[in-house]
């Protein structure tokens, strides 16, 4: 996500998400919101969510950063919020029904923030609590592709125990 500030008084925002699977290889996904202000007056507002489930990788290492830059600006407010989420497993799994409709609320809500204008404190905290919603889909609607009836719980637990399901 970029959002770059040009325009006295003016406003952009720029709002990325990104869902991806990957199976082996190298899990080296960047992700990145960018925000720069060169103006008076003015708002920049980058917003990047990225969700990445892997399964048999060979090495990960993602990127996420988020750069707000003031270039010489007076009064304007620049924000640069990156999230990343990394999950990598031995064995394929999916989103359940539940955990996909819930990351579409997520993206949608992360969208309308454009339109709320709001003060950078709350921004903030409405980004974090976004974040809380994918973190605890990822935590409980992650499933074994090759096992769709069991819940992640199930998943949980063989990942942890490094044990086959019954």
């Amino acid at each position: 996500a970029t959002a770059i500030g040009e325009q006295d008084g003016g406003s952009a925002f720029d709002f990325a998400w990104d869902v991806s699977r990957q199976r082996g290889g190298v899990v080296d996904h960047r992700n990145e919101a960018n925000a720069v202000a060169r103006c008076t007056g003015c708002e920049a507002t980058a917003i990047a969510f990225q969700v990445v489930i892997a399964s048999d990788a060979n090495q990960v290492v993602p990127v996420n950063l988020a750069v707000a830059l003031n270039q010489q600006c007076t009064q304007c407010t620049v924000v640069a919020e990156a999230r990343q989420f990394v999950r990598v497993f031995d064995r394929p799994v999916r989103l359940s029904g539940a955990g996909r409709a819930e990351l579409r609320q997520v993206r949608d809500a992360l969208g309308a923030l454009e339109a709320q204008d709001l003060p950078i404190d709350q921004l903030h905290l409405a980004v974090e609590a976004q974040e809380a919603r994918v973190r605890h889909v990822l935590s409980t609607e992650l499933v074994l592709k090759s096992a769709p009836h069991r819940d992640a719980d199930e998943v949980d637990r063989w990942m942890e125990q490094g044990s086959a399901l019954d």
